[in-house]
């Protein structure tokens, strides 16, 4: 059974959202921290699992609670539903993000010179996002089957390191996508990758993703070769 990380409240004006903080075991020093962002769903046991393997590297893991009330959807249907608001007002979103990256300030044995964050699907916009709003706080940013497009806000310098790791034939983030997106990064004068994995759909990381109609298909090659990735790019920039 995963693991709960011990719940970290905080808020969004008067929307209260709840965190999970996962420790590394033994540190002598402050760690750098990563906060991670959940998909669609919300925070499950599938974040947890990530937040744990990031806290066994080292890393104070904190897994953000974006929808508040700590609630978790489980009806793929309500997909355009749930994410619908976010998604239309990218501002709102971004003070929610903000309001979790405040929090994540106040956590014991954090190092809060060496912020980053990572996410999945919508999480992986959200990692966007933060960086693209420019903030000296965020260190790295990493995409892990995000969407691309941009919020439609002010265009600053990105100071954050980007990552983005993209499945090649994934139907929700098509090459033009891809291409608009690199341009982006080029003009805002970003340090910024992105590793396209072959044969590869949607979801890539997620054990559950069966729905090759949809393309969305777990795919554990990536899978493990983007979390290693990931790894190797927060040992470099943090």
């Amino acid at each position: 059974m995963t693991a709960k990380g011990s719940t970290l409240e905080y808020y969004d004006g008067e929307q209260l959202c709840l965190g999970e903080v996962f420790q590394p075991e033994h540190s002598a020093k402050a760690s750098p921290i990563v906060l991670v962002v959940h998909a669609w769903d919300g925070l499950g046991d599938e974040v947890r699992d990530k937040a744990t393997r990031l806290a066994a590297q080292g890393y104070v893991a904190f897994a953000i609670d974006v929808h508040g009330d700590g609630i978790l959807h489980t009806d793929f249907s309500t997909v355009q539903e749930v994410l619908g608001p976010f998604m239309a007002d990218r501002a709102m979103l971004l003070r929610r993000l903000a309001a979790a990256l405040t929090a994540a300030k106040t956590i014991p044995g954090a190092d809060i010179a060496r912020i980053a964050v990572m996410g999945y699907c919508f999480g992986g916009t959200c990692a966007l996002d933060l960086a693209r709003s420019g903030g000296p706080d965020i260190k790295a940013a990493v995409s892990f089957h995000g969407g691309l497009a941009g919020n439609g806000m002010e265009a600053t310098a990105i100071n954050a390191s980007v990552l983005v790791l993209h499945g090649h034939d994934d139907p929700m983030v098509p090459p033009e996508a891809v291409t608009e997106f690199q341009g982006e990064m080029n003009e805002r004068d970003a340090d910024w990758q992105l590793v396209s994995y072959g044969h590869t759909v949607h979801g890539f990381t997620r054990p559950e993703a069966n729905s090759p109609e949809l393309g969305v298909v777990y795919n554990p090659l990536a899978d493990r070769r983007s979390w290693h990735a990931m790894l190797q790019f927060f040992q470099e920039v943090l």
